[in-house]
């Protein structure tokens, strides 16, 4: 359950969940002796006409849009998201394997705008991107021994992929002694 105040900019809340609309009292006569929320017929919400409060539950997709009270006007404009699902992490290696792009995967339908995280080793999460490219040049290593995870996060959920390194993938070795370690995003 969500409560929000009638006037903020924008919400997001999650496919499933509940709503409640409250009136900025500042703003509301004391006592309220009528309401009117302008919205599109939602058949699962009440109305506190003590309060003026506007409780919708079993959040659709089809409950997103702009909600405005009438006794000042001001209008809300609410998105309702589905949660986003664990992501998981598949690679795809050029031929020589020298160079690799990671991909978060996770089927994200009525959960956008999403950002992808990632996260390398033991180091800091960093919005990136959905893709995240990994590449060795003149190693001599013929593993790469990183361990990698992705996020996924929306507005009213975020979820973490399982580790994805050693053993996953593997870079071929190339010629020299001098180490170098790419990360980018696409």
């Amino acid at each position: 359950m969500y409560e929000m105040s009638a006037f903020l900019d924008d919400l997001y809340h999650e496919v499933g969940g509940e709503l409640v609309l409250t009136p900025d009292k500042s703003t509301v006569p004391d006592p309220i002796t009528s309401v009117l929320w302008k919205i599109l017929v939602v058949w699962t919400s009440t109305l506190d006409q003590t309060t003026g409060e506007l409780r919708i539950s079993g959040l659709k997709k089809t409950d997103s849009g702009v909600y405005s009270v009438e006794f000042n006007s001001k209008l809300l404009k609410t998105y309702t998201l589905s949660a986003v699902p664990k992501p998981t992490i598949t690679s795809s290696c050029n031929p020589d394997k020298t160079s690799c792009t990671l991909t978060c995967e996770g089927n994200t339908t009525d959960a956008e705008p999403v950002t992808y995280s990632w996260k390398v080793g033991e180091g800091a999460w960093q919005v990136i991107g959905k893709q995240l490219i990994v590449s060795k040049n003149y190693t001599g290593k013929s593993t790469n021994s990183y361990k990698y995870f992705c996020k996924m996060k929306n507005s009213v959920s975020g979820e973490v992929s399982e580790v994805f390194g050693p053993g996953e993938w593997t870079l071929n070795v190339c010629a020299g002694t001098v180490c170098r370690f790419f990360i980018g995003a696409v």
